[in-house]
């Protein structure tokens, strides 16, 4: 049996591990343009809401991903937010699951496991252009493709497009 100390430095290492693995995610400047109308609303614990447009996601600290997607066989630069920096000023990092929302009301929870599995990339824009619905915009959910693929806790549906909604699961 583990000590509640081993135990400790083993998720550390784990979790470690995931950020250092994701090697393309890099800190960037996004200079503004004009995104597509589109909103994500974040409830936190205690009930409350915040609307954020693409424009205002990006108040957050940005990220570049260079990666192929299910549906995106040639990689592409997403750029956008880290859901962890969205969760965390909701109260929402703690390890509680979340249920993610999108436009035409497909549903996912991230549970525990897929929340320390990778960085997650909430992406307003690819290439260097704003996110479309055509091309599964204007807010998806983005993650290292290899990562992904190595992982046990994430799914396809963890890429989520038309995001709309980040609340507590239930």
């Amino acid at each position: 049996m583990r000590s509640f100390k081993g135990l400790c430095v083993a998720i550390f290492w784990n979790i470690s591990a995931v950020v250092s693995n994701a090697t393309d995610l890099q800190s960037v400047t996004l200079a503004p343009v004009q995104h597509e109308t589109a909103a994500i609303v974040v409830q936190s614990v205690d009930g409350s809401t915040v609307r954020y447009t693409p424009a205002d996601l990006e108040a957050f600290p940005t990220y570049q991903l260079v990666t192929v997607t299910p549906w995106r066989k040639d990689a592409a630069a997403f750029s956008g937010v880290l859901l962890s920096d969205i969760l965390a000023r909701h109260g929402l990092d703690s390890g509680v699951p979340i249920r993610v929302t999108a436009e035409n009301e497909f549903t996912v929870i991230f549970d525990r496991a897929a929340l320390a599995a990778a960085p997650v990339l909430v992406a307003t824009r690819v290439n260097g252009h704003p996110h479309t619905r055509r091309d599964r915009g204007p807010i998806q959910f983005v993650i290292d493709f290899e990562t992904y693929r190595a992982s046990d806790a994430l799914r396809e549906a963890h890429f989520v497009w038309m995001a709309a909604r980040i609340e507590p699961g239930r």
